[in-house]
């Protein structure tokens, strides 16, 4: 699939090429009649979009309604293109800016990519400016502006940008001129060849940087460099700046996209995943529980996929685990994904994967494990994609409670890596050599799911505490001001992650949200317990997941997501779930009866509350257009839009921690004759299905 560009909270499209039009370089401009300059080229778009590129079809240039001059920027969005206009410019690393345009239209976004810093109207009806500001880091030399409006609310319209702080030229023309004619020359299962042409202005270009986002992937000395380490059938957009012999760096091409060569034979980007966003279940094979899922089949779609666990305290049984749910999954047509909760040895401590990791005996234990599962896996679905969540809370813990102690950096981490050669799992001789510490324990276990069973598809789970949890920041510090805290942590765990090598050989990474339906708490004060989330604390879910898998330049895929509804739901439900044709209020202590926001939320509802619930869940202090409160009725819109947007292509519901996540039957004999929640999870989802939201 094509791994698309974050543009915005909630939205995500491709970015469109850029234009180069500054050389960074030269010393720091600080008189205040310098910071003054307009930085932006054709701000008040006079000459058409000169200076400017446009999703194709999207931009133009209209004499009504202007703000200032003759003319000004029409950016027409559409049910399938947000209209993303953008600009390159030249800037000084460590220093301050400020951005402004004057905007006219329905969700109008202004902002600098990557920096975390949008700002936006959700309704203009004349003309409003909008303004931020932002800080570059110690490299930057070029930051790429953009403006953009919303999925089927029409066009919007721009005038004036204007972009003042130091600007990057320096005086003169210092530096290399920006390469051209990116191109990519080759792919395999894991790697992309890229060539350019040297630039034929400014100072002579010594060597090469080629980016992928904001991340150096390859630097060179001549006009061609090869990225390896990539995931079979996925998709990469890369530019390529120049550097001279002093250190100037030119600003980045035009980027282009290519796909490495898909595995088992072929699938390219749609090898695992369909085109829509897709919904999974939790999934353990059984007489009960396949009875269920055939009375389902017959009201509906069935999920895209199902999921089980593989423990650390049952290593014997795993590959007859996994060919039993294989092969079970395979009757109702989905596709099967391994939860390897392996390293912890099936305890959710905090510290059992830091200790198990540097146990020989363990490792090598685990690592005989894995090669079983993964053989079993490619024996019982042969080419067929078999997915892997790996190692559930292990990377959060770590970097929870050892962090610090190794300037969280995984290489500093101690791993008994080794042991997955001792065992006979790996050779020394036809397998890479992975590193005694997390980074290579990481890399080791993605390779050996993938060697033993090569059309794989896996990701690591991540956390959202990884750090510390800043999904309430918004309610403490301001909307503004809490929406960039969730962005800076998210950016704190994603830099952890790429010292552990996360995104080697990975197709996704996934997310969890707590794994517990709220409800049991029964907590009075939803407001001040960390468990409950309205519809703007999902909102920061959805922004804080786009930051880490953007900043991994992978898919996101959400897991062990909670299928409780919030009570008094005005949504009817089918008879055959519940003869009135209501679900009932969940009591929050019958086991599968605790109410969660999750479902709410991503499929979208309206139900009746009252007192500090009516407050909590009718609060909307982003401006959402999609929650409202009348009277004591409370409404969110469907979400699942906005996950898709950021970034999510698959949304994997059920158990977690104890009975209350289960909206499907998961074990025989353990209350599972019928689905959780009254059925409410499972009519959502089947009614999802029969009209999916398609991804980006």
């Amino acid at each position: 699939m094509t791994i698309r560009h974050v543009r915005m909270p909630r939205a995500l499209t491709a970015l469109a090429a850029t234009l180069a039009l500054l050389v960074g370089g030269g010393a720091l401009a600080v008189g205040a009649q310098a910071d003054a300059t307009n930085l932006v080229t054709n701000p008040g778009f006079e000459s058409g979009l000169t200076g400017w590129s446009c999703d194709a079809g999207t931009g133009s240039t209209v004499s009504s309604p202007v703000h200032s001059g003759s003319h000004a920027l029409q950016g027409a969005a559409s049910g399938s293109d947000d209209a993303q206009c953008t600009q390159t410019v030249a800037v000084q690393p460590n220093s301050s800016y400020t951005l402004s345009a004057y905007v006219q239209g329905n969700y109008v976004y202004l902002g600098a990519t990557g920096l975390g810093n949008p700002t936006w109207t959700p309704s203009a009806t004349s003309w409003q400016q909008l303004t931020t500001s932002f800080t570059t880091g110690a490299s930057t030399t070029s930051v790429t502006l953009f403006l953009h409006g919303w999925y089927g609310q029409g066009s919007y319209y721009a005038d004036d940008v204007v972009l003042t702080g130091p600007g990057g030229g320096g005086g003169g023309a210092t530096g290399p001129a920006v390469p051209t004619g990116l191109t990519a020359t080759g792919t395999t299962t894991s790697s992309i060849a890229l060539g350019w042409t040297e630039p034929s202005t400014g100072t002579a270009a010594t060597s090469y940087k080629v980016y992928e986002g904001s991340a150096v992937v390859a630097t060179s000395t001549g006009t061609a460099a090869t990225v390896g380490g990539l995931a079979a059938g996925t998709s990469h957009t890369y530019t390529v700046s120049a550097l001279d012999a002093a250190g100037h760096e030119s600003a980045q091409s035009a980027p282009v996209t290519a796909a490495t060569a898909g595995s088992g034979g072929g699938g390219g980007s749609s090898a695992w995943h369909p085109n829509h966003l897709a919904i999974g279940t939790v999934y353990t094979p059984g007489s009960t529980v396949d009875s269920f899922f055939g009375t389902l089949q017959s009201h509906g779609k069935l999920p895209d996929y199902g999921y089980e666990y593989l423990i650390g305290g049952d290593f014997a049984n795993w590959a007859n685990t996994t060919t039993t749910f294989v092969q079970h999954s395979a009757q109702f047509g989905m596709t099967p994904v391994l939860v390897e909760y392996g390293m912890n040895g099936n305890v959710d401590g905090s510290s059992v994967d830091y200790t198990n990791m540097q146990n020989a005996g363990w490792v090598s234990s685990y690592f005989q494990a894995l090669k079983n599962a993964a053989t079993a896996a490619n024996t019982a679905a042969p080419g067929k994609p078999v997915g892997w969540v790996i190692e559930p809370d292990m990377l959060g813990y770590l970097q929870q409670n050892y962090g610090a102690q190794y300037q969280n950096d995984a290489t500093r981490f101690p791993a008994a890596t080794s042991s997955a050669y001792s065992a006979g799992v790996l050779s020394s001789s036809g397998d890479p050599a992975f590193a005694d510490n997390l980074k290579g324990l990481v890399e080791a276990i993605s390779y050996t799911i993938k060697k033993y069973d090569p059309a794989a598809f896996l990701g690591w789970q991540v956390n959202t505490w990884g750090v510390r949890d800043a999904l309430k920041d918004t309610d403490s510090q301001g909307w503004t001001a809490g929406r960039q805290s969730v962005v800076n942590t998210g950016n704190q765990v994603a830099a952890f992650l790429k010292t552990a090598d996360l995104g080697y050989r990975a197709d996704f990474v996934a997310f969890d949200q707590w794994g517990q339906d709220f409800g049991i708490l029964r907590d009075p004060n939803p407001a001040g317990d960390i468990r409950y989330l309205n519809a703007a604390h999902w909102s920061n879910y959805l922004l804080y997941v786009q930051t880490v898998r953007q900043a991994l330049g992978l898919p996101a895929v959400l897991w062990q997501i909670p299928v409780g509804h919030l009570n008094s739901t005005q949504t009817p439900s089918p008879t055959y779930w519940n003869a009135g044709g209501r679900f009932p209020d969940l009591d929050d202590v019958t086991t599968e009866q605790d109410e969660d926001s999750a479902s709410t939320f991503f499929y979208g509802d309206s139900f009746t509350s009252s007192g500090a619930n009516l407050s909590f869940y009718g609060s909307n202090p982003g401006g959402d257009p999609k929650v409202s409160v009348n009277g004591s009725t409370v409404t969110w819109g469907s979400h699942l839009p906005e996950a898709a947007a950021a970034g999510v292509v698959a949304i994997l519901f059920g158990a977690g921690t104890g009975t209350a996540t289960y909206g499907v039957p998961e074990m025989v004999g353990t209350n599972q004759t019928g689905p959780g929640d009254f059925g409410y999870w499972v009519t959502r989802t089947q009614s999802y299905l029969a009209a999916p939201v398609p991804l980006p």
